[in-house]
Parts: C-alpha cells; sequence; structure tokens
C-alpha cells in the first residue's frame, strides 16, 4: 500500500508502524517477513556520457513477531515480542568509475559493467528488538506504545583494485533505546485518524576501522603496503526522532483507502567522535567531536517528509480471501543535491496475498526511483527496487 498504513495497521507489524493497531489483533499471531532489494545508481556528465555506475543487492530479514491478544474487562488489546532490522546493511555494491579509466566515459551500461573498479561488501544491520502492546480503551479509542533495544550493527569491507590499491575494514557495533507511541480515532466507524511519535535517540558505538594500501614511494620501486587500525569505544550516534499522521476511509467492508505523511528530523542527526584511519601505519587517527549522520561531509541535512497513498481490495471465496493491494510515494530526501536542494524520489508499489484457513501469504514489489543534479552539471539517477515476502500464522481458536 505505498506505506500508508499509520491508521489502518491491523496485524503484527502495527509495532513497527503504529502500536495502537495491536489492539485489532484477536488472535494468537506468528509473523515472518524477509525483503531483498537491488540498487542501480547512474552518475551521468552533461555529455550525457556514464561517469559513474554502482549497482547493489542484498536480501535480509525484515520483521519477526510473536504477538498474543489479552482482555480485561471492557479493554482489550495485544502484547508482542518483535525483532525489526530498522537499517540494513546487507549486500554487495559494485562500483564502476568510468572517467578515471577512460577520458570519454562509458556510453551504456553495458560498457560500465566491464569497467568495475571497487567493491563494498557488508552484513548486518541495525536492529531492534521491541516489546509492545496496543490497548482499546473504548468503542472509537486504541492507544499502544512499544519499547525498542537497539542493538547489532555492521561489517563493511571496501576494495578499490586499481589507481592506488585499498582495502578497508569497519565493524560499527551500537546500543540504545527508544520508544513509539500511538493513538488511533475512529470518528466514524469506516474512518479511522492515526498519530504515532518515534522518540529521538543517543546510542554507544564500539567503532574500529582498519586499511591496507600500497602506496607509491619515490626512489623506492615497488609500491609499498601499510596497514593501520583504530579502535574507539567512545563514540555515539545520535539517531532523530520522527511524527506521523494518516487517515484511513474503508467505503466498504473489502474495499479501503489510505494517506500518510510522515516526518523524521534528519536534520538533528550527528555522530559524536567519529574518526578516520590514516594511510601511513604511523599515523594517527584523525578525530572529530560532531559531524552530520549519515552525510558526514555535508554542512547541512534536511528532514524527511513522506507522502504515501494506498489502497486494498479483498476478493472473498468461500474457502480463501485475495487481498490486492497498490500504492504510491513521494519522499524528500535528506541530502542536499548540488542545487542546494533536498531531491525528491518517487515510487508505487503493488502486491497480493492470499489467505487461507490461519496462515496469511503475502508478497508486494516497490520500485523507488529519483533524478537530481550533480556537481559536475551532469546528473545522478537511482533506481531501488525491492521485494517483499511474508507469512502470517494466526493460532485458531479452541473449541
Amino acid at each position: 500500500m505505498g506505506g500508508a498504513f499509520l491508521a489502518r495497521a491491523d496485524d503484527a507489524t502495527a509495532a513497527s508502524w503504529n502500536p495502537a493497531g495491536l489492539s485489532y489483533l484477536r488472535l494468537p499471531e506468528l509473523s515472518v517477513v524477509f525483503v531483498g532489494s537491488a540498487l542501480d545508481t547512474v552518475h551521468r556528465e552533461i555529455d550525457l556520457a556514464i561517469a559513474r555506475d554502482e549497482t547493489g543487492t542484498s536480501i535480509a530479514p525484515d520483521f519477526i513477531a510473536l504477538t498474543i491478544p489479552y482482555e480485561r474487562g471492557v479493554v482489550s488489546g495485544a502484547a508482542q515480542l518483535s525483532f525489526q532490522r530498522a537499517f540494513s546493511f546487507d549486500g554487495n555494491r559494485d562500483i564502476a568509475d568510468c572517467r578515471a579509466l577512460r577520458p570519454q566515459g562509458c556510453r551504456s551500461l553495458a560498457q560500465a559493467e566491464d569497467f568495475v573498479r571497487s567493491s563494498i561488501d557488508g552484513s548486518g544491520g541495525f536492529d531492534l528488538f521491541a516489546l509492545a502492546t496496543g490497548v482499546r480503551l473504548a468503542h472509537r479509542l486504541r492507544i499502544g506504545a512499544s519499547l525498542n533495544r537497539w542493538t547489532h550493527g555492521y561489517t563493511q569491507t571496501r576494495s578499490r583494485r586499481l589507481f592506488n590499491p585499498s582495502v578497508q575494514h569497519t565493524q560499527f557495533e551500537l546500543s540504545g533505546w527508544n520508544a513509539n507511541l500511538g493513538v488511533i480515532w475512529s470518528p466514524l466507524d469506516n474512518l479511522n485518524l492515526g498519530v504515532v511519535g518515534k522518540t529521538p535517540f543517543t546510542a554507544g558505538v564500539d567503532l574500529w576501522r582498519a586499511r591496507t594500501d600500497l602506496v607509491e614511494t619515490e626512489g623506492q620501486g615497488e609500491p609499498r603496503a601499510f596497514t593501520n587500525g583504530f579502535r574507539g569505544d567512545d563514540v555515539r550516534l545520535k539517531l532523530p526522532g520522527a511524527v506521523g499522521t494518516g487517515v484511513s476511509w474503508r467505503p466498504r467492508s473489502n474495499l479501503m483507502f489510505s494517506a500518510d505523511y510522515t516526518r523524521t528530523f534528519w536534520s538533528e542527526a550527528r555522530i559524536y567522535d567519529f574518526f578516520v584511519v590514516s594511510v601511513r601505519s604511523e599515523a594517527e587517527p584523525r578525530r572529530f567531536e560532531s559531524l552530520r549522520y549519515p552525510e558526514l561531509e555535508a554542512r547541512e541535512q534536511r528532514d524527511t517528509e513522506e507522502m504515501r497513498f494506498g489502497t486494498e481490495y479483498v476478493f472473498v471465496g468461500q474457502r480463501f480471501s485475495w487481498p490486492i493491494r497498490a500504492g504510491y510515494f513521494l519522499d524528500r530526501q535528506h541530502f542536499l543535491a548540488a542545487d542546494d536542494k533536498a531531491p525528491h524520489f518517487w515510487g508505487f508499489s503493488a502486491g497480493a496475498g492470499i489467505l487461507r484457513g490461519p496462515i496469511l501469504f503475502d508478497v508486494a514489489y516497490v520500485r523507488e526511483t529519483g533524478r537530481y543534479p550533480a556537481a559536475n552539471a551532469g546528473s545522478i539517477k537511482v533506481a531501488l527496487d525491492r521485494l517483499y515476502a511474508s507469512v502470517i500464522y494466526r493460532y485458531p481458536r479452541r473449541p
């Protein structure tokens, strides 16, 4: 549904959208979601030659949860323990720097594939384990909250094979706490209004960086290898809070329309006491008291804005049901392009599922793309494809 789910979060993934929606669950539920993605970033200069082509693929877990409903008098709801990968660093990326290899650049993506110059291989991600609950307080009012423990991190290897070969390793581990708070109000039986807030927090970081470089030394003949590394456990990462609101209208029992707006305060994101390892083995790392995150070298960042629209239609049969969904979204990015404006990416989604007995299986495809000006009067085009698959098992009621 294009991510338009804040006012209609009615399954176990509600903990990551709007935890108030957990109160809709009436049966114990086990949920598993995986996602695969493919990224392609093409940098064209003003003469339309390809100066740089970056491609990447990944497959990673996205969400796993066990949800148990409860009822105490007039109050009903559900409690949940869940795992979510909030930011994934899984996958590999290949980078072809055509201008460095041929002055005229590459005239096609096929040519760029012949000139892979460097690669980035990563694994892991910023994960959170959440204890959440959603409660129905009255006929038209639901509230929810989740307490989130952020943990894990990523390992990454960057390899440059031509022009001063280099291999750089990074291990980034973080830990911290934050909370999500949500409300769903139904002024009419077929109309939902949702509000959600996510608190900012500062995480502790254990960072290790190492590199090996082959450096040309004057009068020394063959290039000399330099190895250097450093570990710091005093790095801190400030991740931003977010607020969102949504509306969902169900004109018929099997038809729904939803719209969301979310603002995430990335302009306030910072990393403190970050460091860069120097090439020379004897050199101390370069320390930075405060940098913007994730655009470490940026003068400023902008808050991201997401506008999302979605619809669902359910074909109801005697033995099973077929939900189909589609959506559109427009996202303002956190970074600034060459024109000092934050570019907007747009995308669409489509998906379908099948519900038979206690098992619901869903798949969804998401396509996101954007184009923005580069510093050399050229342009950069980004395309990201994602494929989601989920299985939900609802434990049947005992007779």
